[in-house]
């Protein structure tokens, strides 16, 4: 087993009084859809709004095994706590709009040092899976990422959590996933880089859903047994005409 550790709108209502005062009539309905769709379009383009993406990044951390677990506990806190604090922020959109905000979590870990060998790439390499091989495994992927979606019925933090555990548990090779890459595409002594993005999509209410983004690199053995792992977080968000 490869120790890559990761402890991680508005429209107008009708009354029924209007109703009443307006003709009863094909063309009269016709129109008044017509009115209906033009409002719409009037709301979504009122909500339209231009907002630049701005990236937040923590100090890199350097660590090995007996120092692994208390360090990475700490990054992923600190990474929790500045998401929750985007979630909460207000603001940015016109008035009638409601804000969509989409947190992106990036975390990426790499050997500090590598030694060459035959049996392995001399540079890291993302792994890929085949049709086949993404259907056996319900995962799929696009250029060098696999792709994953977390959907459930409760807070955000839980398709976090099931969406970071199940990147950890493919690089530890503890689950079915993780075990193939280690036997078939990355075999010892190689040794893995890695990528983990997760990203926090709008969900319906009491809902969650996080996409998982991973790529998982092969190449040299370690030099030591060392890991350097960078965080930062991309700050997004969307306006919507409010219901």
């Amino acid at each position: 087993m490869k120790t890559v550790l990761f402890l991680f709108g508005v429209f107008a209502a009708f009354g029924a009084g209007a109703q009443e005062s307006c003709p009863q009539s094909k063309s009269a309905v016709k129109d008044l859809q017509s009115l209906c769709d033009e409002l719409n379009k009037s709301n979504q383009s009122h909500c339209k709004v231009s907002a630049p993406a701005k990236t937040e990044s923590v100090p890199a951390i350097t660590y090995g095994i007996l120092s692994a677990s208390g360090k990475m506990k700490s990054l992923f806190e600190k990474m929790e706590g500045m998401q929750k604090a985007f979630l909460a922020e207000a603001g940015g959109c016109p008035g009638g709009c409601s804000r969509i905000n989409a947190p992106v979590v990036e975390i990426s870990t790499q050997p500090t040092a590598v030694v060459k060998h035959t049996s392995c790439p001399d540079q890291y390499t993302a792994l890929k899976l085949s049709s086949s091989e993404q259907q056996r495994f319900a995962i799929g992927q696009k250029g060098d990422y696999f792709k994953k979606s977390f959907r459930m019925r409760a807070d955000a933090k839980k398709c976090q959590e099931a969406a970071t555990t199940y990147a950890q548990e493919t690089l530890m090779g503890e689950n079915e996933l993780g075990s193939f890459l280690e036997d078939s595409k990355c075999k010892s002594p190689c040794s893995y880089s890695s990528v983990i993005r997760l990203k926090t999509q709008s969900a319906g209410k009491g809902e969650c859903a996080v996409d998982l983004e991973l790529v998982v690199q092969c190449g040299s053995p370690k030099k030591d047994r060392e890991w350097q792992t960078q965080a930062k977080l991309t700050k997004t968000f969307s306006c919507e005409v409010a219901q």
